[in-house]
C-alpha cells in the first residue's frame, strides 16, 4: 500500500510521456519554420477573420457570372502562409465544357507579370549588381533612351511609372509566334519619346517595365523567361506558370480560352503574342499565384526557399511615389490602396479575353487573386465586395455635411489621362477622356462615382473607399487618381470643339471641290442658253460665270486649291470609313500600322506640300494685285483653311508617319 502512490505517479508519468510522444510529431510538423511560420493561435484568428468566406464566394459567383457574362473564374485566398480557400467556377473552354480547375487551368494575367519582373530586378539589387538610383542607360548597350531633360531616367523611375516617357503601344503585339521580336530589338524600335522630366508625373507604362525585364536579362546574362523560371518560379514550386508564348506543350492544353460576350454568344478571342514579355506575357494558375503571394507576405520566403530577403521585400512594398501625400501612391510595381486603417498593395491585369486582380494585405497576411476568361469588370467588382465584407468602412462621408463647392467650379470639365499618347497616332485612335462635374448637392462626379470634399482639393467617394485630389500646376489643373494622372483639357482640346472644326473643314473642302465644277457648268449653260442675260451682275462678281483670261499664277492657284480640297476631302472620307473598324483584327494598331493607314497618312503630306506652294502663290497674288479683290479673298480663305487643317492634323499626330 505504501508503494501505491509511487506506482500511481509512475503510471501518470508514463501516460504523459506516451501522450507527448504521440502529439509531438504532429505539432513539430505543423510548426516547422520551413512549412509555415505560423502558430496555432494565429491560425485560429485567421479562421475567425475570414468567417463564411466559402459561402460568400460561392454565392457571389453563382449570381454574378451569368449577369456579367463570364464563362470561367478562378479564385484563391491565402492567409498566414497557407492557401485558405481556392475554387474554380464555370468553364475554361465553353465549347468543350472544360471546367476551371484552380491548380491546373492556366490564365493569362497580363500586367500582373510586372510584379514578377519587379521581384527579379530586386534580386539583382540584393546581389549588388544593380542600383535602382542609377541611370537606365548605364545598364543597356544595344540602344539608349533619349533623355530630353537634365535629370536622367533611373530604374526606380521605371518601377514607379515616373520616367516621363510617352505611351507608345503601337505594334506591341503580334498575330503569330513567327512575328515575335526579340525583346532588345522591339524595345530599340519602339522607343517612346520623353515628354516630362522624370519623377514628376506618373504615366502607366508597359514599355518601362519591359525595359526593366531587359535589364534583368542583360545583367544576369540569362534570357528573361529562363531567369524568371530559375530564380522565382522553381523556388516557389510554380510548375504551371510560364512567360513563354504560347505555353510549352506540357501546359498549353490547360490554357483557358479568352472570350468576349457579343451577340448573345461567347466569342473566343485570338491569342495575341506580346513583344513586351516582362510587362504582359505571364500565364499561370490560381494555385501557383498563391505561392507568389505567400512569399511576398512572408518576407520573401515560401517554406525553406527564399526569393527575396526581408529588407528587400519591405523596400519593394513601401511607397516610393505619390502625386499627393494625402492619397495612395505606388511602391515598386505594386499599387497602393487604403481601406479603413488597412493598407493594401495590388495590381490588375487586362489582355484579350482575360481580366485579373491581385491584392495583398500585409497587415493581416492576406492575399486574394481572382481571374476571369472574359473582358469584364467582374474581377474588380469581386475585390470590392470582398473588401466591403471583411474590411467594412464604418464612417462613410456624410452628404448632408458636404462643403460648398461653388468656389471650385473651375474643376468642372473634361480631363485627359496621361496614358493617352501625346506623340503618336494612338492619340487619335485611343484618347482616354474623363469628365468631372460638380452637382448642385455639392458632390463631385468623376468616372461614374460621386465624391465629397473632405479637405482642400481632396475628395472621398461616397462609399468611403477611394480618394482623389486636384492640384493646379502653372496654368493646368491636374486630377490624381492613385498612380493615374489626368490633366484638365484646354478649351480647344475639348472633343466637341474638335468635332466642330472637323465639320467646318469638311464643309469648306466640299465647297472648294464643287466651286470650280459648278462655275464651269454655269459658264457652259450661260453660253448655250444665255440664262444670265437678264441678270445684271456686279463687275466684281462677273468671274463667277465668265471666262476672263487669268494670269499664270491665278490658273495655278485655282488648280492647287481644287487639288488640295480633293486630297483633304478624300483623307477625311476614307478616314471616316476606316475609323469604325479600328478595333477589328485587320485595323488594330497594337499589331502595327498596316498599309491602309500608311496610304491614308501619306495624303496629308501631299496636301501639306501643295499648301506650302499655295501659300507662296497667295502672297504673290496679293503683292502683285492679281485677280479681283473677291478672288483674292476667296483664295486666301481656302488657303487659311488648308493651313489650319494641317494644324488640326498635327494636333492629332496625323501629319506625318508618327508611330
Amino acid at each position: 500500500m505504501k508503494r501505491l502512490p509511487f506506482v500511481c505517479v509512475c503510471i501518470v508519468m508514463i501516460a504523459v510521456l506516451f501522450q507527448t510522444a504521440i502529439a509531438t510529431p504532429a505539432r513539430i510538423i505543423h510548426l516547422q519554420p520551413q512549412q509555415t511560420p505560423l502558430t496555432v493561435h494565429v491560425e485560429k484568428q485567421s479562421l475567425n477573420h475570414l468567417q463564411g468566406l466559402k459561402k460568400f464566394v460561392d454565392e457571389y459567383f453563382a449570381e454574378k457570372m451569368d449577369e456579367e457574362k463570364v464563362p470561367g473564374v478562378a479564385v484563391v485566398v491565402v492567409k498566414d502562409g497557407k492557401i485558405y480557400f481556392q475554387q474554380g467556377y464555370g468553364y475554361a473552354n465553353v465549347d468543350e465544357k472544360k471546367p476551371v480547375v484552380p491548380d491546373k487551368t492556366l490564365f493569362r494575367v497580363a500586367s500582373i507579370s510586372k510584379l514578377f519582373t519587379a521581384t527579379a530586378i530586386m534580386q539583382l539589387v540584393e546581389q549588388g549588381k544593380i542600383d535602382l538610383k542609377n541611370p537606365v542607360n548605364e545598364y543597356i548597350k544595344d540602344f539608349q533612351l533619349d533623355n530630353n531633360f537634365l535629370q536622367p531616367i533611373t530604374i526606380a523611375n521605371l518601377l514607379t511609372h515616373t520616367s516621363g516617357l510617352d505611351v507608345n503601344d503601337i505594334g506591341m503585339s503580334a498575330r503569330t509566334q513567327n512575328l515575335l521580336q526579340p525583346l532588345s530589338e522591339h524595345l530599340a524600335k519602339r522607343k517612346p519619346l520623353q515628354i516630362q522630366p522624370p519623377g514628376i508625373i506618373s504615366t502607366y507604362s508597359n514599355y518601362g517595365i519591359a525595359l526593366v525585364g531587359y535589364i534583368v536579362e542583360r545583367v544576369s546574362r540569362i534570357p528573361f523567361a529562363e531567369y524568371i523560371d530559375k530564380k522565382i518560379l522553381q523556388p516557389l514550386g510554380m510548375q504551371h506558370t510560364t512567360f513563354l508564348q504560347p505555353p510549352p506543350p506540357s501546359l498549353k492544353s490547360d490554357l483557358a480560352i479568352g472570350y468576349e460576350y457579343k451577340d448573345n454568344f461567347y466569342q473566343p478571342q485570338p491569342y495575341t503574342y506580346e513583344h513586351q514579355v516582362p510587362a504582359i506575357a505571364l500565364s499561370t494558375t490560381a494555385t501557383d499565384i498563391a505561392n507568389f503571394m505567400i512569399a511576398h507576405l512572408n518576407q520573401g520566403r515560401l517554406y525553406d526557399n527564399e526569393i527575396l530577403q526581408p529588407d528587400t521585400v519591405k523596400e519593394m512594398q513601401r511607397q516610393h511615389f505619390t502625386s499627393d501625400t494625402r492619397i495612395p501612391g505606388i511602391a515598386y510595381a505594386f499599387q497602393e490602396q487604403f481601406r479603413n486603417d488597412v493598407r493594401i498593395i495590388r495590381h490588375g491585369g487586362l489582355i484579350e479575353g482575360f481580366v485579373s486582380q491581385l491584392i495583398l494585405i500585409p497587415q493581416d497576411n492576406i492575399g486574394v487573386f481572382v481571374v476571369c476568361n472574359s473582358t469584364s469588370t467582374l474581377d474588380s467588382q469581386f475585390i470590392r465586395e470582398f473588401l466591403n465584407r471583411y474590411y467594412p468602412i464604418e464612417n462613410k462621408p456624410n452628404l448632408a455635411a458636404a462643403k460648398s463647392l461653388k468656389a471650385l467650379r473651375r474643376l468642372n470639365g473634361n480631363y485627359l489621362d496621361t496614358i493617352t499618347s501625346q506623340t503618336t497616332i494612338k492619340k487619335f485612335f485611343e484618347p482616354y477622356y474623363f469628365t468631372v462635374e460638380i452637382k448642385p448637392d455639392n458632390t463631385l462626379v468623376y468616372d461614374s462615382r460621386q465624391y465629397v470634399q473632405v479637405a482642400p482639393m481632396l475628395f472621398l467617394s461616397l462609399e468611403g473607399d477611394k480618394y482623389i485630389s486636384f492640384k493646379q500646376r502653372k496654368n493646368a489643373i491636374y486630377l490624381f487618381d492613385g498612380i493615374f494622372t489626368l490633366r484638365q483639357k484646354n478649351w480647344y482640346e475639348n472633343l466637341s470643339f474638335q468635332i466642330l472644326l472637323y465639320k467646318i473643314f469638311f464643309s469648306i473642302f466640299i465647297f472648294a471641290c464643287l466651286c470650280q465644277p459648278v462655275k464651269l457648268a454655269l459658264i457652259y449653260f450661260n453660253r448655250k442658253f444665255k440664262l444670265f442675260n437678264f441678270i445684271h451682275l456686279p463687275r466684281r462678281l462677273s468671274f463667277i460665270i465668265t471666262e476672263n483670261q487669268s494670269s499664270y499664277i491665278i490658273s495655278r492657284t485655282k488648280l492647287l486649291i481644287v487639288l488640295i480640297a480633293y486630297v483633304n476631302l478624300l483623307f477625311i472620307v476614307i478616314g471616316r470609313l476606316i475609323i469604325p473598324y479600328k478595333q477589328s483584327e485587320f485595323f488594330r494598331i497594337i499589331y502595327g500600322v498596316n498599309p491602309a493607314y500608311k496610304i491614308l497618312l501619306s495624303m496629308p503630306i501631299i496636301s501639306g506640300g501643295m499648301t506650302v506652294i499655295l501659300t507662296y502663290y497667295i502672297c504673290l497674288i496679293w503683292k502683285n494685285k492679281k485677280g479681283t479683290c473677291i478672288q483674292r479673298i476667296y483664295y486666301t480663305v481656302i488657303t487659311g483653311a488648308a493651313l489650319m487643317f494641317l494644324t488640326f492634323l498635327n494636333y492629332w499626330n496625323l501629319l506625318g508617319f508618327r508611330f
